[in-house]
Protein backbone atom coordinates (compact mmCIF):
# COMPACT_ATOMS: atom_id res chain seq x y z
CA UNK A 1 0.00 0.00 0.00
CA UNK A 2 0.97 3.67 -1.00
CA UNK A 3 0.87 6.74 1.74
CA UNK A 4 1.04 10.71 1.17
CA UNK A 5 3.70 11.73 3.14
CA UNK A 6 4.82 9.55 6.30
CA UNK A 7 3.34 5.95 6.70
CA UNK A 8 -0.04 6.80 8.76
CA UNK A 9 -0.10 5.80 12.61
CA UNK A 10 -3.53 5.25 12.20
CA UNK A 11 -5.98 3.06 10.01
CA UNK A 12 -8.44 4.66 8.36
CA UNK A 13 -6.46 8.19 8.28
CA UNK A 14 -6.69 11.16 10.61
CA UNK A 15 -5.94 14.67 9.64
CA UNK A 16 -2.86 14.03 11.58
CA UNK A 17 -1.69 11.53 9.01
CA UNK A 18 -1.88 14.29 5.96
CA UNK A 19 0.61 16.82 5.91
CA UNK A 20 -0.02 20.42 4.29
CA UNK A 21 0.68 20.79 0.63
CA UNK A 22 0.99 16.61 0.14
CA UNK A 23 -2.04 15.99 -1.65
CA UNK A 24 -2.55 17.30 -5.11
CA UNK A 25 -5.94 16.23 -6.05
CA UNK A 26 -8.77 14.00 -3.68
CA UNK A 27 -12.28 12.95 -3.92
CA UNK A 28 -14.05 14.66 -0.56
CA UNK A 29 -17.51 13.82 -0.84
CA UNK A 30 -19.99 16.76 -0.49
CA UNK A 31 -21.16 16.85 3.07
CA UNK A 32 -17.09 16.79 4.01
CA UNK A 33 -16.17 20.34 2.74
CA UNK A 34 -16.61 23.52 4.86
CA UNK A 35 -15.58 26.95 4.81
CA UNK A 36 -12.29 26.11 6.94
CA UNK A 37 -11.23 23.23 3.76
CA UNK A 38 -11.62 25.97 1.19
CA UNK A 39 -10.07 29.17 2.24
CA UNK A 40 -7.95 30.48 -0.56
CA UNK A 41 -10.68 29.07 -3.21
CA UNK A 42 -12.66 31.34 -5.61
CA UNK A 43 -13.00 35.61 -5.53
CA UNK A 44 -15.35 38.38 -5.90
CA UNK A 45 -16.78 40.06 -8.79
CA UNK A 46 -15.77 43.10 -7.91
CA UNK A 47 -16.14 46.09 -7.91
CA UNK A 48 -19.61 45.93 -9.67
CA UNK A 49 -22.33 48.39 -11.02
CA UNK A 50 -25.06 48.56 -12.99
CA UNK A 51 -27.30 51.89 -13.57
CA UNK A 52 -30.33 52.98 -15.29
CA UNK A 53 -31.50 55.59 -17.49
CA UNK A 54 -34.36 57.86 -14.69
CA UNK A 55 -35.18 60.25 -17.46
CA UNK A 56 -35.65 60.35 -22.02
CA UNK A 57 -33.51 62.63 -23.21
CA UNK A 58 -33.20 63.73 -26.94
CA UNK A 59 -30.98 61.84 -28.87
CA UNK A 60 -29.71 63.68 -32.39
CA UNK A 61 -30.15 61.72 -35.73
CA UNK A 62 -26.59 60.21 -36.79
CA UNK A 63 -24.82 61.39 -34.06
CA UNK A 64 -22.85 59.23 -31.24
CA UNK A 65 -24.55 59.85 -27.91
CA UNK A 66 -23.85 58.89 -24.46
CA UNK A 67 -26.27 57.28 -22.66
CA UNK A 68 -26.66 59.54 -19.45
CA UNK A 69 -27.12 56.19 -16.82
CA UNK A 70 -27.82 58.38 -13.65
CA UNK A 71 -29.56 55.75 -11.54
CA UNK A 72 -27.12 53.36 -9.80
CA UNK A 73 -28.88 49.93 -9.16
CA UNK A 74 -25.82 48.82 -7.18
CA UNK A 75 -22.07 50.01 -7.34
CA UNK A 76 -19.70 47.35 -5.09
CA UNK A 77 -16.79 49.26 -5.17
CA UNK A 78 -17.86 52.92 -6.02
CA UNK A 79 -16.36 52.95 -9.02
CA UNK A 80 -19.75 54.11 -11.19
CA UNK A 81 -19.81 57.87 -11.69
CA UNK A 82 -23.77 58.64 -11.89
CA UNK A 83 -23.41 62.73 -11.47
CA UNK A 84 -22.40 63.93 -15.00
CA UNK A 85 -19.13 61.53 -16.52
CA UNK A 86 -21.82 58.36 -16.21
CA UNK A 87 -18.53 55.94 -16.07
CA UNK A 88 -16.86 53.20 -14.66
CA UNK A 89 -13.44 53.41 -13.58
CA UNK A 90 -12.83 50.08 -11.36
CA UNK A 91 -9.76 50.22 -9.19
CA UNK A 92 -9.07 46.98 -9.73
CA UNK A 93 -7.02 45.53 -12.76
CA UNK A 94 -8.06 42.79 -14.39
CA UNK A 95 -10.67 41.61 -16.99
CA UNK A 96 -14.43 42.64 -16.83
CA UNK A 97 -17.86 41.68 -18.70
CA UNK A 98 -19.63 44.86 -19.70
CA UNK A 99 -23.47 44.67 -21.36
CA UNK A 100 -25.31 47.50 -22.35
CA UNK A 101 -28.94 48.07 -23.72
CA UNK A 102 -30.63 51.07 -24.75
CA UNK A 103 -34.18 51.60 -26.28
CA UNK A 104 -35.95 53.99 -28.50
CA UNK A 105 -40.00 54.42 -28.77
CA UNK A 106 -41.28 55.16 -32.00
CA UNK A 107 -38.45 54.34 -34.58
CA UNK A 108 -39.40 54.63 -38.45
CA UNK A 109 -39.72 51.79 -40.00
CA UNK A 110 -36.13 50.30 -41.91
CA UNK A 111 -34.39 52.91 -39.76
CA UNK A 112 -31.34 51.47 -36.98
CA UNK A 113 -30.54 52.03 -33.57
CA UNK A 114 -26.79 50.97 -32.43
CA UNK A 115 -25.57 50.55 -28.88
CA UNK A 116 -21.48 50.23 -28.30
CA UNK A 117 -19.36 50.34 -25.39
CA UNK A 118 -16.19 53.16 -25.07
CA UNK A 119 -12.83 52.62 -23.14
CA UNK A 120 -11.19 55.59 -22.89
CA UNK A 121 -13.63 57.24 -25.55
CA UNK A 122 -12.68 54.84 -27.99
CA UNK A 123 -15.76 52.00 -28.98
CA UNK A 124 -14.27 48.77 -28.14
CA UNK A 125 -17.75 46.74 -29.04
CA UNK A 126 -20.97 48.08 -30.75
CA UNK A 127 -21.54 49.33 -33.93
CA UNK A 128 -24.07 46.75 -34.75
CA UNK A 129 -27.24 48.02 -35.45
CA UNK A 130 -30.87 46.40 -34.49
CA UNK A 131 -32.92 47.73 -37.50
CA UNK A 132 -36.75 48.65 -36.99
CA UNK A 133 -38.33 46.17 -40.07
CA UNK A 134 -41.37 47.10 -42.15
CA UNK A 135 -44.88 46.80 -40.08
CA UNK A 136 -43.04 47.14 -36.71
CA UNK A 137 -42.37 51.09 -36.38
CA UNK A 138 -42.11 51.49 -32.54
CA UNK A 139 -40.14 50.84 -29.75
CA UNK A 140 -36.43 48.60 -30.76
CA UNK A 141 -33.31 48.23 -28.46
CA UNK A 142 -29.97 46.93 -29.23
CA UNK A 143 -27.78 45.38 -26.82
CA UNK A 144 -23.88 43.94 -26.41
CA UNK A 145 -22.46 42.04 -24.00
CA UNK A 146 -18.47 42.27 -23.87
CA UNK A 147 -15.41 41.46 -22.24
CA UNK A 148 -12.10 44.27 -21.97
CA UNK A 149 -9.38 44.48 -20.02
CA UNK A 150 -8.67 47.26 -17.49
CA UNK A 151 -5.38 48.81 -16.08
CA UNK A 152 -7.25 49.36 -12.39
CA UNK A 153 -6.34 52.94 -12.73
CA UNK A 154 -6.98 55.29 -15.55
CA UNK A 155 -9.47 53.00 -17.56
CA UNK A 156 -12.62 54.01 -17.81
CA UNK A 157 -15.86 52.82 -19.86
CA UNK A 158 -18.89 53.99 -21.07
CA UNK A 159 -22.19 53.16 -22.77
CA UNK A 160 -22.75 55.45 -26.09
CA UNK A 161 -25.80 54.75 -28.47
CA UNK A 162 -26.78 56.16 -32.21
CA UNK A 163 -29.99 56.17 -34.40
CA UNK A 164 -30.39 57.00 -37.96
CA UNK A 165 -34.40 57.87 -37.61
CA UNK A 166 -34.07 61.28 -39.55
CA UNK A 167 -35.31 63.53 -36.37
CA UNK A 168 -34.77 63.36 -32.88
CA UNK A 169 -35.45 60.70 -30.56
CA UNK A 170 -35.98 60.32 -27.09
CA UNK A 171 -34.06 56.85 -25.43
CA UNK A 172 -36.75 54.82 -23.24
CA UNK A 173 -35.73 54.46 -19.79
CA UNK A 174 -36.72 51.48 -19.00
CA UNK A 175 -35.49 49.87 -21.81
CA UNK A 176 -31.93 51.83 -21.39
CA UNK A 177 -28.88 50.40 -18.82
CA UNK A 178 -25.42 49.86 -18.57
CA UNK A 179 -23.35 47.57 -16.34
CA UNK A 180 -20.18 45.42 -15.42
CA UNK A 181 -18.30 43.27 -13.46
CA UNK A 182 -14.89 41.80 -12.81
CA UNK A 183 -14.09 38.59 -13.88
CA UNK A 184 -12.44 36.37 -10.82
CA UNK A 185 -9.22 34.90 -12.59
Amino acid sequence: MAFIGAKPTNVPLTSADIQDGTINTADIADGAVTSVKTTGVGGTNTPAFEARLSNEPSVSTGTWTKVPVNVEIYDVGGCYDNSTNYRFTPTTAGKYVFYVQVGFNALADGKYLSAAVRKNGTTIFGDGDAINHTGHAGGLASRYTITAEANGSSDYFEAYAIHNHGSNRNFTAGWSFFGGYKLIE
